[in-house]
């Protein structure tokens, strides 16, 4: 349940708020909210890039220390293009693309069969369906095959996504299974020998499927 209102902090330990304050306000570009008590501060609040921070430095030792990625458009705009940061109380800094490019490996062509005579392994992947990976070595990232099926038909405990990838085909081998995309009408069925070829970042989500049904799954990049 989503309450009104409510706001999430980091707490963070501080070894003194007159070394750890500058860091974040001057070289991340953070705002304080608050600072208290008065008179001898203890702690501060600031935030910045969609999270708030809260320094305390009444917090005890042994206390781990979190990772602070920053995910921002341009990481050359912050920090003097610094990517990896120490704060003065030794807190990890990471700054990293937002929206990172979409990077193609070059294609290292092999010759892979996966039969399932051969026992490859089934595992448990997204929304609780099973997944065999069809390409191992990924042809060195250029490409991703996967077999998918889900034993037990009925609802599928999947949530609104999408894969952000250059290409994406959907094939589907046995049973049927309903899908819905994002302004492309009503939901629909999928059956054997039927295709679909997704756009990239497009929202979809999978509905409900046949006992046994099964798909091939090709994405690229991997």
């Amino acid at each position: 349940m989503l309450l009104d209102g409510a706001r999430v902090e980091v707490l963070v330990p501080s070894v003194g708020l007159r070394q750890d304050m500058p860091f974040f306000t001057k070289k991340l570009g953070f705002r304080l909210d608050e600072i208290f008590p008065a008179d001898d501060p203890a702690v501060a609040v600031l935030s910045g890039h969609g999270v708030r921070v809260r320094l305390d430095t009444r917090l005890a030792e042994g206390v781990a220390m979190p990772v602070l990625r920053l995910l921002v458009e341009d990481p050359a705009e912050i920090a003097d293009g610094e990517l990896v940061l120490t704060a003065p109380n030794g807190m990890r800094v990471e700054i990293d693309h937002r929206n990172p490019p979409m990077i193609t490996p070059e294609t290292r062509h092999n010759y892979i069969v996966r039969r399932l005579a051969d026992q490859a392994p089934w595992v448990i992947g997204r929304a609780g369906m099973q997944y065999r990976d069809l390409i191992p070595d990924r042809l060195g990232g250029s490409i991703i095959a996967s077999h998918i099926r889900i034993p037990d038909g009925g609802p599928v405990p999947d949530m609104v996504h999408y894969h952000t990838v250059g290409f994406q085909l959907i094939f589907c081998l046995a049973g049927w299974v309903d899908l819905v995309y994002e302004d492309q009408g009503p939901e629909f069925r999928l059956h054997a020998g039927d295709c679909v070829i997704q756009p990239p970042e497009i929202r979809h989500r999978v509905l409900y499927a046949a006992d046994n049904i099964e798909v091939l799954e090709i994405g690229v990049p991997a």
